[in-house]
């Protein structure tokens, strides 16, 4: 490779791993199968009109159409946008018209969703095996993806080679429960390096997610999510067996996950929860994150066999840690599971620091809590077209990311909070996070999410939101709490005032609990 571009990596992929298949539903192909599929590709996307700086928007679940088009709109210098299908109607409107898209690539099960925007995108593509009864009305341009495939020429389009690292590749927004969402643009280099430090850590590294290449890996992570956490590149990078799950139920999941061989996932631990209901899941490596892991999830976990890694990252700084086990202590012991459910140590090339609300450094003595500010090679520096909240995150080469943290001297971080998360009563800070956790702990609790209410006296206190797999009193886990308290797991002032029984708790386009869902109708932060 001359330089870190995306599409410059297939050719070695195809040298050590063509005959490595990928599986997307009933498509199996090889590596050799799949180069080809792409430069044929990008060649009738040349031919379209589709070259460097054309915003290209595509919205799809994990198929291997999707991969395609990160490497042959690659070839082109086109700038991907991996449109989140999970947002509300009007912010993936926001979205589509922030990032100018000039084309966008439908999946066949999104059309119907999208026929309010036909019109004010002209140029479409829809992506499926059929063509029957497919048609977006209104649309002044419409191709079928795989005529495009099927009429490319096999050579590789000549503006591949003008495409530098410091083009934009990517750009992709975050979930907006904070206001609009914010969208972020990605270099070819800047998502490589931090994909590839991603991967390189998990190998290097003693952690519950080791990787090699003997791996076959199952993105659960979408493709619109930082690009399946980095797993779009890395996964050929590496030369694994890819089974791409496409719309499958958890269910579906693990039979594909036994019929393939699957032994490594990434998934938010919602997702982590729902597999575990599932018969005859376990056995398998997970990246996790997005985030906080409870404990009582991470134990039902490793009793089936998961082993399990925690990730700190986000769409607007990409991966900085990873949990790793110290070389003293035994990877498959209890001990090991409580250290990955937390602590994390820095990537390699990435800087964390918690600071004070004036940005001064706290000291790594374990127990001062700050704001986590971060600083890598790959941070973007930059919200698209949004100087004012890009002046406030991002300051002097770092990023601050909105949590709480606390450093250990041995330089591992714990994520405390979003600190908009986090309860202040009586001017000491409550981790929501570490109360949920405590709160899962009790088997006959599903999920539990835990937020700041106004009090009088207090200025906040802690509210319990429960989803209960069984009957279950608030006598019953007040009392399980006290025993926390018995056992120092968290301080007395620490137990929520009430316990509120739930038959379901909101999810974001993320995957995480909708927090703000749960302060309009409970809590005080609004």
């Amino acid at each position: 490779m001359k330089s870190l571009v995306v599409h410059q990596m297939l050719e070695r992929t195809v040298q050590i791993a063509g005959k490595k298949e990928i599986v997307s539903g009933k498509t199996r192909l090889t590596y050799e199968e799949f180069y080809e599929r792409v430069i044929r590709l990008a060649d009738s996307l040349k031919k379209l009109g589709i070259t460097k700086g054309t915003v290209v928007g595509v919205l799809d679940v994990n198929t291997h159409r999707y991969l395609e088009l990160h490497y042959a709109l690659s070839m082109v210098g086109a700038v991907i946008h991996t449109i989140n299908f999970r947002l509300p109607a009007e912010d993936l409107a926001y979205t589509m018209f922030h990032a100018e898209d000039e084309w966008v690539f439908v999946s066949d099960m999104f059309i119907d969703a999208t026929k309010p925007l036909a019109s004010k995108f002209p140029k479409w593509v829809i992506l499926s095996e059929k063509k029957e009864g497919l048609n977006i009305e209104g649309a002044k341009e419409q191709h079928f993806y795989e005529d495009l495939v099927s009429m490319g020429e096999l050579k590789i389009p000549p503006q591949a080679e003008t495409v530098s690292e410091n083009d934009i590749y990517s750009i992709f927004y975050t979930t907006g429960t904070t206001g609009k969402p914010k969208g972020i643009r990605y270099t070819h280099r800047k998502i490589l390096s931090g994909a590839l430090q991603l991967f390189h850590h998990l190998g290097l590294h003693r952690t519950g997610a080791s990787i090699d290449s003997s791996h076959t890996i199952m993105p659960l992570i979408p493709f619109f999510h930082i690009h399946a956490w980095g797993t779009a590149f890395a996964a050929p990078y590496l030369g694994l067996k890819i089974v791409l799950p496409e719309r499958a139920t958890p269910e579906i999941q693990v039979e594909l996950i036994k019929k393939e061989e699957v032994n490594w996932l990434n998934m938010v631990p919602t997702q982590l929860h729902m597999l575990l209901d599932v018969p005859g899941f376990g056995g398998v490596k997970v990246l996790t994150g997005g985030s906080a892991l409870p404990t009582g999830l991470a134990q039902k976990a490793w009793n089936v066999g998961v082993r399990f890694s925690l990730i700190y990252g986000g769409s607007d700084q990409l991966a900085t840690s990873i949990a790793i086990v110290p070389d003293n202590m035994d990877i498959n012991s209890q001990e090991a599971m409580n250290w990955l459910c937390s602590k994390m140590l820095p990537l390699p090339m990435a800087k964390v620091a918690i600071k004070d609300s004036n940005g001064n450094e706290l000291p790594q003595d374990g127990k001062s809590v700050g704001e986590i500010w971060v600083s890598s090679p790959w941070i973007p520096g930059e919200y698209y077209k949004d100087p004012e909240r890009s002046a406030e995150a991002y300051i002097d080469g770092w990023f601050r990311t909105g949590d709480l943290g606390i450093m250990h001297p041995d330089g591992s971080l714990v994520v405390a909070d979003r600190e908009k998360d986090a309860v202040k009563s009586g001017g000491e800070w409550i981790m929501t996070s570490v109360l949920e956790a405590v709160i899962s702990e009790h088997p006959k609790v599903a999920m539990a999410a835990v937020i700041a209410k106004e009090d009088e006296r207090w200025g906040e206190r802690p509210l319990a939101l429960i989803k209960a797999s069984e009957n279950l009193s608030k006598e019953e886990i007040r009392n399980f709490m006290e025993q926390k308290v018995q056992e120092g797991k968290i301080a007395k002032f620490w137990i929520p005032d009430d316990f509120i029984f739930v038959e379901d708790l909101p999810i974001t386009s993320a995957g995480k609990i909708n927090k703000a869902e749960l302060r309009k109708k409970w809590g005080s932060k609004h």
